[in-house]
């Protein structure tokens, strides 16, 4: 292999001219790959195709149709939604309803004008749809009196409390002149909208919570993919924002926007920070790394970035909101490669002990970086294990970039150095080991006699971050992963405030008759029993619902029989038959599809992290009470069901991914130095860093963002790549044959500008991250920017010690140590000597 790696410095050198031209091409060639890149927000990043939730979720958008684009109208003081309501709004949001609904991009627009429809039909129409003047006749009044006359027991006082409700509506009606029974008419609106105890009647409350306020529901299609949902849902919102209400205010808002949100920052934050993490590196390189043609690593590392995403667009590697940290990770780990590569060059040249500097670096360090190249792709394979799919698009992104980084700095170095060497050779002079290689010295220079104790260390810090990783908190709310200043996040939060819901849990039955009277006794025990089993809980000071509301087209008339005091009677098949015909198309597409098979029942869900809607979404679908009779299932689906989904896939192997790295890099390190002890030794540090992770999250308390959670490989990966060139560096110069403190002095000194230099790139193209304006990429970056300045810091003061203790036992070097084979003559010009 010396030979190998002899020639082909020799060659590259010679045809510096040919490399470029074939490295311009490549650039090209791959740089298309680019404009292949997809951008991926939907579910099927968070949810793996084969899990059920996800085959759940796309019937249940197939059949219902997908995301929520939410209107809230909140009155302002001392107003009821009434009187926002008048003939003159009507028409102003019907307007809007027809603007919509000619677009033909919506599954269903449902408006409080909608609402009063439907309560007209029921209350004046009979069952075959023809308006009746006797109340009794009508879908609402002849489902009340069979409750009150069969429903209930004669002399009960639920009897008299369902007979003086009844007669109380009649009153109020009778109040009212059969022709003046219009929704221009405010009296009219008044009664449709409430009770006789002058609440909105619960019917109504899954559209219009309360007295102050009311919903205007925009479905999109189902299924869309992240653009089109954005892309939708902003023609919605152009739209209802038209809207100017009297005595209201409107805001629009819903989970599509924060998705569309995330999916823009994709495509401009990325370059963002990636031109933050280049101007950081400049910075470095120029103030640090005190070579000749220093930025040279920031040329091969752009070049080794614009191969990687390239090919990972050939590839078909989607970019998503993990996948897109790949660019500012690859800059800083993978700048390591061609900043080892320059350093290496420029020691050969001005130690002068080589015919041919290049040639030297080339059989050096070439062999150590493709050990550090495979250490990395091993860790990143780990992440193949995850259960999130955006999470093992992730681990293959790093893995494909890191081998093509690891290419571009072995080739691109040793062809442009070998003929600047050629044609303009450094000057030898005295080596200098300079500041950062004495720091490097001093770093390392723990006794050999602390290698155990070191060890043992290693081991209880291990053992400290496993006992408190059960214990560390992931930051599950999905409105705190992105940008807290925007203006979506402000109509959210504005939204759960006024009637405390942006989100919702739909339930999909199945069965041959939605309108049989088994089902629907089935659908109305089902939606009572939830809405009870989940309908109290505290947050932020006061109590709200997990579930709000509970709505369905049973509920239409199982709500309307709800009376104080009386029985919980329920609805006839029929009788909810009736109502869904007296419905307009957009609640009847909201409803029932499938020909009469499929039922939708849609709870509104209270604010609230993953992990508390967690119980409701697992219960609903592991224990419905009461359980689906023969014939019928009940399926959970919409947006709850997916965020929880993607809880459910990152805590089923969240920390096992992080020990899969350093199994799978002991693993090979043990084969590739033919050494279970030369393997541990590199893995001590690792041991370290990964343990101080864990306990310093603990300690600060801090909650992990999806992205955090899996950030242990990426440190594994880090902190290997320096052990192992140290200690490969390490056995070069026992090769020379120093004494083990000797050896590991020298090698300290002359890797220590390399080493801080590249540990600073690293730990700043991680930490770049800290400047994006999304929390879920912020917090991942100064975590792992933390760990991996740790990863660093424990391979220079743990490692040298131990290896010096280790091969004083002949445990390092024994077996690596090979004889040098000559290195191939190339002539030089003659340069006169200095003066």
């Amino acid at each position: 292999m010396q030979r190998f790696w002899s020639a082909l410095a020799v060659q590259l050198g010679k045809r510096a001219g040919l490399v470029s031209v074939v490295g311009l091409l490549v650039t090209i060639v791959l740089g298309l790959g680019i404009t292949q890149l997809k951008f991926a927000t939907g579910q099927d990043s968070y949810l793996n195709k084969s899990d059920q939730v996800y085959k759940d979720n796309v019937e249940y958008e197939k059949l219902f149709g997908g995301q929520a684009v939410l209107t809230v109208i909140t009155m302002d003081k001392g107003h009821r939604i009434d009187e926002a309501l008048t003939a003159a709004a009507q028409r102003d949001i019907t307007t809007a309803h027809d603007a919509l609904v000619r677009t033909h991009r919506y599954a269903g627009v449902i408006t409080p004008v909608t609402l009063l429809r439907f309560s007209d039909n029921l209350v004046q129409d009979a069952p075959d749809g023809k308006v009746t003047a006797d109340p009794t006749k009508s879908i609402a009044g002849g489902a009340l009196l069979r409750a009150w006359q069969k429903g209930e027991k004669p002399g009960t006082p639920q009897f008299k409390a369902r007979g003086d409700d009844s007669v109380k509506t009649l009153t109020r009606l009778g109040a009212i002149a059969p022709a003046q029974r219009k929704l221009t008419n405010p009296a009219w609106v008044r009664f449709l909208l409430y009770d006789n105890q002058g609440q909105i009647r619960e019917a109504l409350r899954g559209f219009i919570p309360d007295a102050t306020h009311a919903q205007i529901i925009v479905r999109l299609r189902g299924n869309l993919s992240i653009a089109d949902e954005g892309t939708d849902a902003t023609a919605a919102k152009k739209i209802t924002n038209t809207l100017r209400l009297p005595h209201a205010a409107t805001v629009t808002t819903g989970a599509t926007f924060l998705l569309s949100d995330i999916n823009n920052y994709l495509k401009g934050g990325m370059l963002t920070l990636g031109g933050i993490a280049v101007a950081i590196m400049v910075v470095i390189l120029l103030i640090f790394f005190n070579v000749r043609w220093r930025l040279l690593p920031l040329v091969v590392i752009l070049l080794g970035v614009v191969w990687a995403f390239g090919l990972a667009g050939y590839l078909g590697i989607p970019l998503t909101i993990v996948t897109i940290a790949g660019l500012p990770v690859m800059l800083g780990v993978g700048i390591d490669y061609a900043i080892q590569m320059h350093a290496r060059v420029e020691e050969e040249a001005q130690l002068g002990t080589r015919e041919h500097p290049i040639q030297a670096t080339a059989r050096g360090l070439c062999p150590a970086l493709l050990v550090v190249t495979f250490d990395a792709v091993f860790a990143f394979a780990a992440l193949r294990f995850a259960k999130v799919p955006m999470i093992r698009e992730f681990g293959l992104l790093l893995a494909v970039g890191i081998a093509v980084i690891c290419f571009a700095s072995i080739v691109i170095p040793l062809a442009i150095l070998g003929i600047r060497e050629f044609k303009s050779p450094s000057v030898k002079r005295e080596w200098k080991e300079g500041p950062l290689g004495r720091l490097v010295v001093r770093l390392g220079a723990l006794p050999a006699g602390l290698a155990i104790p070191l060890a043992l260390a290693s081991v209880l810090i291990l053992v400290g971050g496993l006992s408190v990783e059960n214990k560390l908190k992931l930051q599950t709310d999905p409105i705190q992963w992105v940008n807290q200043s925007s203006q979506n996040i402000k109509d959210i939060n504005a939204v759960d405030r006024e009637v405390h819901s942006t989100s919702e849990m739909g339930v999909f039955a199945r069965t041959n008759n939605v309108f049989s009277d088994k089902f629907v006794s089935w659908a109305h025990a089902f939606t009572r029993t939830t809405r009870t089993r989940f309908g109290n809980e505290h947050f932020d000071g006061q109590s709200v619902g997990r579930i709000v509301t509970g709505s369905s087209i049973e509920t239409a008339v199982g709500d309307l029989l709800d009376v104080p005091g009386a029985s919980d009677i329920t609805p006839l098949g029929s009788e909810v038959k009736a109502a869904y015909d007296a419905a307009d198309a957009d609640l009847r597409a909201s409803s029932v599809s499938d020909g009469g098979r499929a039922f939708n029942i849609v709870f509104r869900t209270g604010p609230g992290s993953l992990e508390d809607r967690a119980p409701l979404v697992r219960t609903t679908r592991s224990d419905p009470q009461p359980a689906p009779p023969a014939g019928v299932t009940a399926t959970p689906s919409g947006l709850a069901v997916v965020g929880v989904g993607l809880l459910d896939n990152l805590e089923a192997n969240r920390i096992l991914l992080t020990y899969l790295a350093i199994g799978f890099v002991f693993l090979f390190l043990s084969v590739r130095l033919r050494s279970v002890v030369r393997s541990l030794l590199s893995l001590v540090p690792v041991l370290i860093a990964v343990g101080t992770a864990s306990l310093v999250a603990y300690a600060l308390s801090l909650k992990l963002s999806p992205m955090t959670a899996v950030g242990g490989p990426l440190v594994v990966a880090a902190c290997t790549e320096f052990t192992s060139l140290i200690l490969l560096r390490f056995v070069e110069e026992r090769q020379r044959g120093e004494e083990p403190r000797v050896a590991m002095d020298i090698a300290s000194a002359r890797t220590g500008r390399a080493f801080i230099v590249s540990g600073l790139t690293a730990i700043s193209g991680v930490a770049v991250l800290s400047f994006s304006s999304l929390p879920l990429l912020r917090d991942f970056g100064r975590i792992v920017a933390m760990n991996v300045a740790v990863a660093l810091l424990s391979a220079l003061v743990v490692l040298p010690p131990m290896l010096v203790w280790a091969d004083r036992r002949n445990w390092v070097s024994r077996g690596l140590v090979k004889p040098q084979e000559p290195l191939i003559p190339t002539p030089r010009p003659h340069i006169a000597p200095a003066d």
